[in-house]
């Protein structure tokens, strides 16, 4: 019974590595107790009641905490998101109107659905500022004032 725990323990630690859940790790905790407690000879409903306990204990008690700094080093770290584009330059390359009449502007190499921030027409190849981002829609004002018209 001992090998059948550590073995399902590793099991489980194996397909954790490849998960974010962070459940398996628990229950592996649970079978590892429930093995050494099968080594010194209890008998089976002992070794269930410690892995039930371990893992339970384990799943309420520990995995909370854990989860929660997990998410603060994860949102900690910078990440590059969509945020990193507000205040970068681009240009359009059609039209770009209002909500109703949105164009297309390149930004890091990709073409964006574009807005104009005042909603007056910005012909293409027209450098803008992007001010924000709505959705996968940028929200953009002309990086120069636009000649007269």
């Amino acid at each position: 019974m001992v090998a059948l725990y550590i073995l399902v323990a590793v099991l489980l630690l194996g397909i954790e590595a490849f998960t974010v859940a962070f459940f398996a790790v628990f229950v592996a905790v649970g079978l590892l107790a429930a093995a050494m407690v099968a080594a010194v000879g209890a008998p089976l409903w002992a070794q269930l009641v410690t892995l039930s306990a371990v893992s339970v204990a384990g799943l309420a008690g520990a995995r909370p905490p854990i989860a929660r700094a997990m998410m603060r080093s994860r949102t900690a770290a910078h990440l590059p998101g969509v945020t990193d584009m507000v205040g970068q330059s681009a240009l359009t390359v059609d039209d770009v109107g209002d909500e109703h009449h949105p164009g297309h502007a390149v930004l890091a190499g990709e073409r964006w659905l574009a807005i104009a921030e005042s909603g007056l027409p910005l012909p293409p190849q027209t450098t803008v500022t992007v001010t924000a981002v709505r959705g996968t829609t940028l929200v953009v004002r002309p990086r120069a004032a636009l000649p007269p018209g």
